[in-house]
């Protein structure tokens, strides 16, 4: 243990857990563009069970952060994630290419979420992030 000893490994217990239908997944992704001025081409490179999940509805003030307030965001596409198992961190999606997602049940289909903000602490055996859902755009 580090610091004062406060460790959260474990701390999402079975009572604490959601219990999605069609699991919880992370899933990493990488990719490249597809020549000069292509697009980007994604491809899935892990794909991993996530067990020691708690997934609670997003708090309007970090979605207005995230958004802004004059955004076109619905607070429904938000969800605050929170994993403790000890091993899984998750990076954020900074430069539009979605390498860190979750994939989970919205209540009505699976999903594909993206990471807007996360809170890593290694050494307490946390992780807290802010997903949105990755709309797909018809083509």
């Amino acid at each position: 243990m580090y610091g004062n000893g406060l460790d959260m490994r474990g701390h999402v217990d079975s009572t604490f857990r959601s219990k999605l239908k069609g699991g919880i997944w992370l899933i990493r992704t990488d990719g490249d563009y597809s020549g000069p001025g292509g697009t980007w081409q994604e491809s899935e490179t892990e794909r991993e069970e996530l067990k020691r999940v708690n997934i609670q509805p997003a708090r309007w003030r970090e979605v207005t952060l995230l958004a802004g307030e004059g955004g076109v965001a619905v607070i429904s596409d938000f969800r605050t994630v929170h994993i403790n198992d000890g091993k899984t961190y998750l990076m954020p999606d900074e430069s539009g290419e979605y390498t860190d997602q979750l994939e989970f049940s919205d209540g009505v289909t699976m999903r594909r979420w993206r990471v807007m903000t996360a809170d890593n602490r290694p050494w307490r055996s946390f992780c807290r992030a802010v997903v949105q859902v990755i709309r797909e755009t018809g083509a």
